[in-house]
């Protein structure tokens, strides 16, 4: 297993850039993605409306769609002790309806039914919310992610019914799964600073503790204007786009920036180690982290390459090793 070290803004930029772009090439047709010439610089424009939201603008008239992201500077390293969860959390609630959009499945009908798709997820440095339509219905997520944006329903009902969901979630995930609370155990090892060191499903006494004003608070910190980039990359002209960014978004208040993060780690001076006993688990599990360099410097490329040589496939240098040639395991793998 390894991990990754916090990364920052322009990485940020550069994922959200590079998941919009996958979404619209996986939308063309395999013999025009042929004909395509891959293109080395994407040209793309950086406006911050008057509420501090960043938006990052491609014109790629490839293909008749468009791809809009919402990059959320919040992930379970924002969390504070006694409330984890909450980054993960808080990602269900936003699908729990506005005043003008009642529900996920009303959400949902919306973009499937105009020829869309979606979907969102959490990590430990952020949350992050996409979907991608037909270029004549690029408005609509526009809408809808401003809508909730300005007005997310917050209920003692809904929040109550969201909770038991991610509770019977990490029962699922880690708490019935074989080597399922290996991760955490690692996590416990690997870092002293509480950011990292809680995973993001986080523990089942703090998500019963969470509040409706926990819930309200949260949102208002992390859920503002000037705490987000949006990407919107496809086949639209740029200045019409920045128009209807302004005209959706532009209005939503700012928030005081949330606090810095303190993300500093002693130094390791010796290796640490742990063993679990696994009631599930039906053979001995051996998982190993390094600590590694952080995300936004070269040496972080140069051990993502290495990384795949070593550990991706089966093709791989340590799974031929040790699985094909001296069945020392059964199975290897990287997280």
């Amino acid at each position: 297993m390894k991990t990754q070290i916090k990364t920052r803004t322009m990485r940020q930029i550069k994922f959200a850039l590079t998941l919009a772009a996958l979404f619209l090439l996986t939308l063309i047709p395999v013999s025009a993605q042929k004909a395509v010439t891959p293109k080395v610089k994407i040209a793309f424009q950086e406006t911050t409306l008057k509420n501090g939201l960043r938006v990052i603008t491609v014109e790629d008239h490839t293909a008749p769609v468009v791809s809009q992201v919402l990059y959320f500077d919040v992930g379970s390293a924002h969390e504070r002790e006694g409330r984890t969860g909450f980054a993960h959390l808080f990602e269900h609630m936003m699908f729990k309806g506005t005043e003008n959009v009642k529900s996920m499945s009303e959400y949902l009908s919306l973009i499937m039914n105009n020829g869309g798709s979606m979907d969102a997820f959490t990590g430990a440095d952020q949350t992050v919310y996409f979907e991608v339509v037909p270029a004549n219905q690029f408005e609509l997520p526009l809408f809808l992610e401003s809508d909730r944006m300005r007005g997310l329903l917050i209920t003692q009902e809904l929040l109550d019914i969201e909770r038991k969901i991610v509770q019977e979630e990490r029962r699922m995930r880690i708490d019935n799964q074989p080597y399922g609370k290996s991760g955490e155990r690692l996590n416990e090892l690997l870092y002293d600073n509480f950011a990292y060191k809680h995973q993001l499903m986080g523990s089942m006494e703090d998500l019963s503790a969470a509040s409706v004003e926990d819930v309200r608070e949260f949102f208002k910190t992390y859920y503002a204007p000037n705490n987000v980039v949006l990407v919107l990359v496809g086949d639209f002209k740029t200045a019409e786009m920045i128009g209807k960014v302004k005209k959706y978004f532009e209005d939503i208040p700012r928030q005081p920036k949330p606090a810095a993060l303190n993300l500093t780690e002693p130094e390791q001076k010796e290796e640490r180690r742990a063993t679990m006993e696994d009631a599930l688990a039906r053979a001995p599990m051996l998982a190993i982290a390094f600590k590694a360099v952080s995300g936004n410097t070269p040496d972080y490329y140069a051990l993502q390459i290495l990384s795949s040589v070593l550990t991706s496939g089966q093709s791989s240098r340590l799974y031929q090793k040790l699985v094909k040639e001296k069945e020392l395991a059964t199975a290897y793998g990287e997280v």
